[in-house]
């Protein structure tokens, strides 16, 4: 009978990732030989989790196939189908990642298969849609982590670029007159992404010797990071996101939630990253990877909308639950310490419960199996352990589908 899932997980090693914050958190030798980027816990195909069960390792996603129903429920296997419907992943950001978005369920889908009907490749660079399945994904600060997150108002873009460079950049703000018109951020980024190369040049000269003076050392500052993303990318209009979205900070324990259509970029930080099980990514730039400028303004939602930082809220003694209210995923903590350091939980669907700090163990009350977990490691605890018991002295997240675990 399936239990508590001890498991080992993938470390991909991306450009943008850090050789110090990911085997400082994995207790690994510090600098890594390469950056490394995302720890990924779950099903996915590109990079499964493998799960400790029958005294030997295997692939989380081969296993699901195995037992389904053992280890997603009855009910999730029909909401999701065979498979893990979430993925959890740490972040390690040394370097900014690419300005983003994600489709809805419909988007993806149209695009999924209008690729399809031209048969382009899977893996092929110039392509978008990688599955039919939307991506929302929320984010979870461990260290104090700064972002990009949704447009600023029409009016305070306006006065960046005007500040920046008035004349190079008069086309964009004569677009920006008005903070109630989500065409106008249409018209503004889609005059930025198709700008001709000599004009490009000229705003980015403009850019780099406005920041050499300019630029401090002060992280809340949009022009601190407008300085970062020139060095990195000098050839790359995208640097102006840092411009045209909203800078983010959390703090440890603060989340945000990223629906579907949200342009956002990470900037620096080490965090938890929870999302549907989906692959699917338009870029607007920080990359070298493919951008549709057309596909991408089909996306994005073009709205000034300020970011909402999320904080966990109590659900039970011990816990506390962040309010994202999603299908594929959601997502708490679990904090012990002397006062409280047990807690017997329930749960409906597969679980995945990382340990960030201190020393605990997850028991099934029902087998008497247990774990221990310390910092970086995590379990999956299946479906069919219907009563689990978590003790100890440290701090846990718990992964589950959504909207929530009763």
């Amino acid at each position: 009978m399936l239990s508590i899932l001890p498991m080992s997980n993938p470390i991909q090693d991306y450009a943008w990732g850090s050789q110090e914050l990911m085997a400082t958190f994995l207790g690994q030798k510090v600098p890594s030989s390469v950056p490394q980027a995302e720890l990924w816990m779950g099903a996915h195909p590109k990079a499964p989790s493998q799960v400790w069960v029958e005294g030997d390792w295997k692939r989380l996603d081969t296993l699901i196939e195995q037992y389904p129903s053992l280890i997603l429920g009855e009910d999730n296997g029909v909401r999701f189908g065979p498979h893990l419907p979430f993925l959890l992943k740490i972040l390690a950001v040394d370097k900014p990642l690419s300005l983003q978005v994600h489709p809805n369920a419909q988007q993806a889908w149209e695009g999924y298969q209008k690729e399809e009907a031209i048969a382009l490749p899977l893996h092929a660079a110039n392509r978008s849609y990688k599955d039919p399945n939307p991506k929302p994904e929320c984010l979870c600060a461990l260290e104090p982590f700064w972002g990009l997150n949704g447009f600023r108002s029409s009016t305070e873009i306006a006065a960046w670029f005007s500040w920046l460079a008035p004349q190079a950049l008069r086309e964009e703000i004569s677009l920006l007159k008005s903070d109630d018109d989500p065409e106008a951020l249409t018209e503004m980024l889609n005059s930025l992404l198709t700008m001709d190369k000599k004009r490009r040049r000229k705003v980015l000269d403009r850019v780099e010797k406005r920041v050499s003076s300019e630029a401090g050392r002060d992280m809340d500052d949009p022009v601190y990071w407008l300085a970062e993303l020139i060095e990195e990318y000098p050839q790359d209009i995208g640097v102006l996101a840092v411009l045209f979205l909203q800078l983010m900070r959390l703090e440890p324990g603060q989340a945000i939630f990223l629906p579907p259509g949200r342009l956002h970029s990470y900037l620096h930080g080490f965090g938890l990253e929870i999302m549907a099980d989906s692959d699917n990514v338009l870029r607007a730039g920080l990359t070298p990877k493919h951008v549709d400028v057309p596909e991408l303004l089909r996306i994005v939602a073009f709205d000034s909308s300020p970011f909402q930082i999320i904080e966990p809220e109590p659900r039970i003694p011990g816990e506390y639950a962040y309010p994202v209210m999603t299908d594929e995923f959601a997502l708490s903590v679990v904090e012990l310490g002397p006062d409280l350091s047990e807690l017997e939980l329930t749960g409906k669907g597969a679980e995945i419960v990382l340990c960030t700090w201190g020393e605990l163990q997850v028991s099934d009350e029902q087998s008497g199996s247990h774990s221990r977990l310390k910092q970086g490691q995590s379990v999956c605890i299946p479906s069919c352990v219907q009563a689990w018991k978590i003790s100890g002295q440290g701090r846990a997240y718990r992964a589950h589908s959504g909207p929530h675990v009763p």
